[in-house]
């Protein structure tokens, strides 16, 4: 994944596309944030909804101390 930053002044928008934007069941808002990490001299990515930068700077901290591995995901039921 790669992942392009664009200063303010050449991004004329207020905020990210609607489909990195959510929000909780407070209303609160959360937003998509990449992850890199390299394994087997490979770069892999993967994403989290956090509430601002410091929120996903954090729960990556969390990762870090407690991530585990729960299994094999084989479908998606909507709630």
């Amino acid at each position: 994944m790669n992942v392009l930053s664009f200063s303010r002044a050449r991004n004329n928008r207020d905020g990210p596309d609607a489909g990195f934007v959510t929000t909780d069941t407070d209303n609160r808002r959360l937003y998509r944030f990449a992850l890199q990490f390299d394994m087997d001299d490979k770069t892999w990515a993967t994403e989290i909804w956090a509430y601002s930068s410091k929120d996903a700077e954090d729960r990556v901290a969390a990762m870090r101390r407690s991530l585990t591995m729960c299994g094999q995901l084989y479908g998606e039921v909507e709630a």
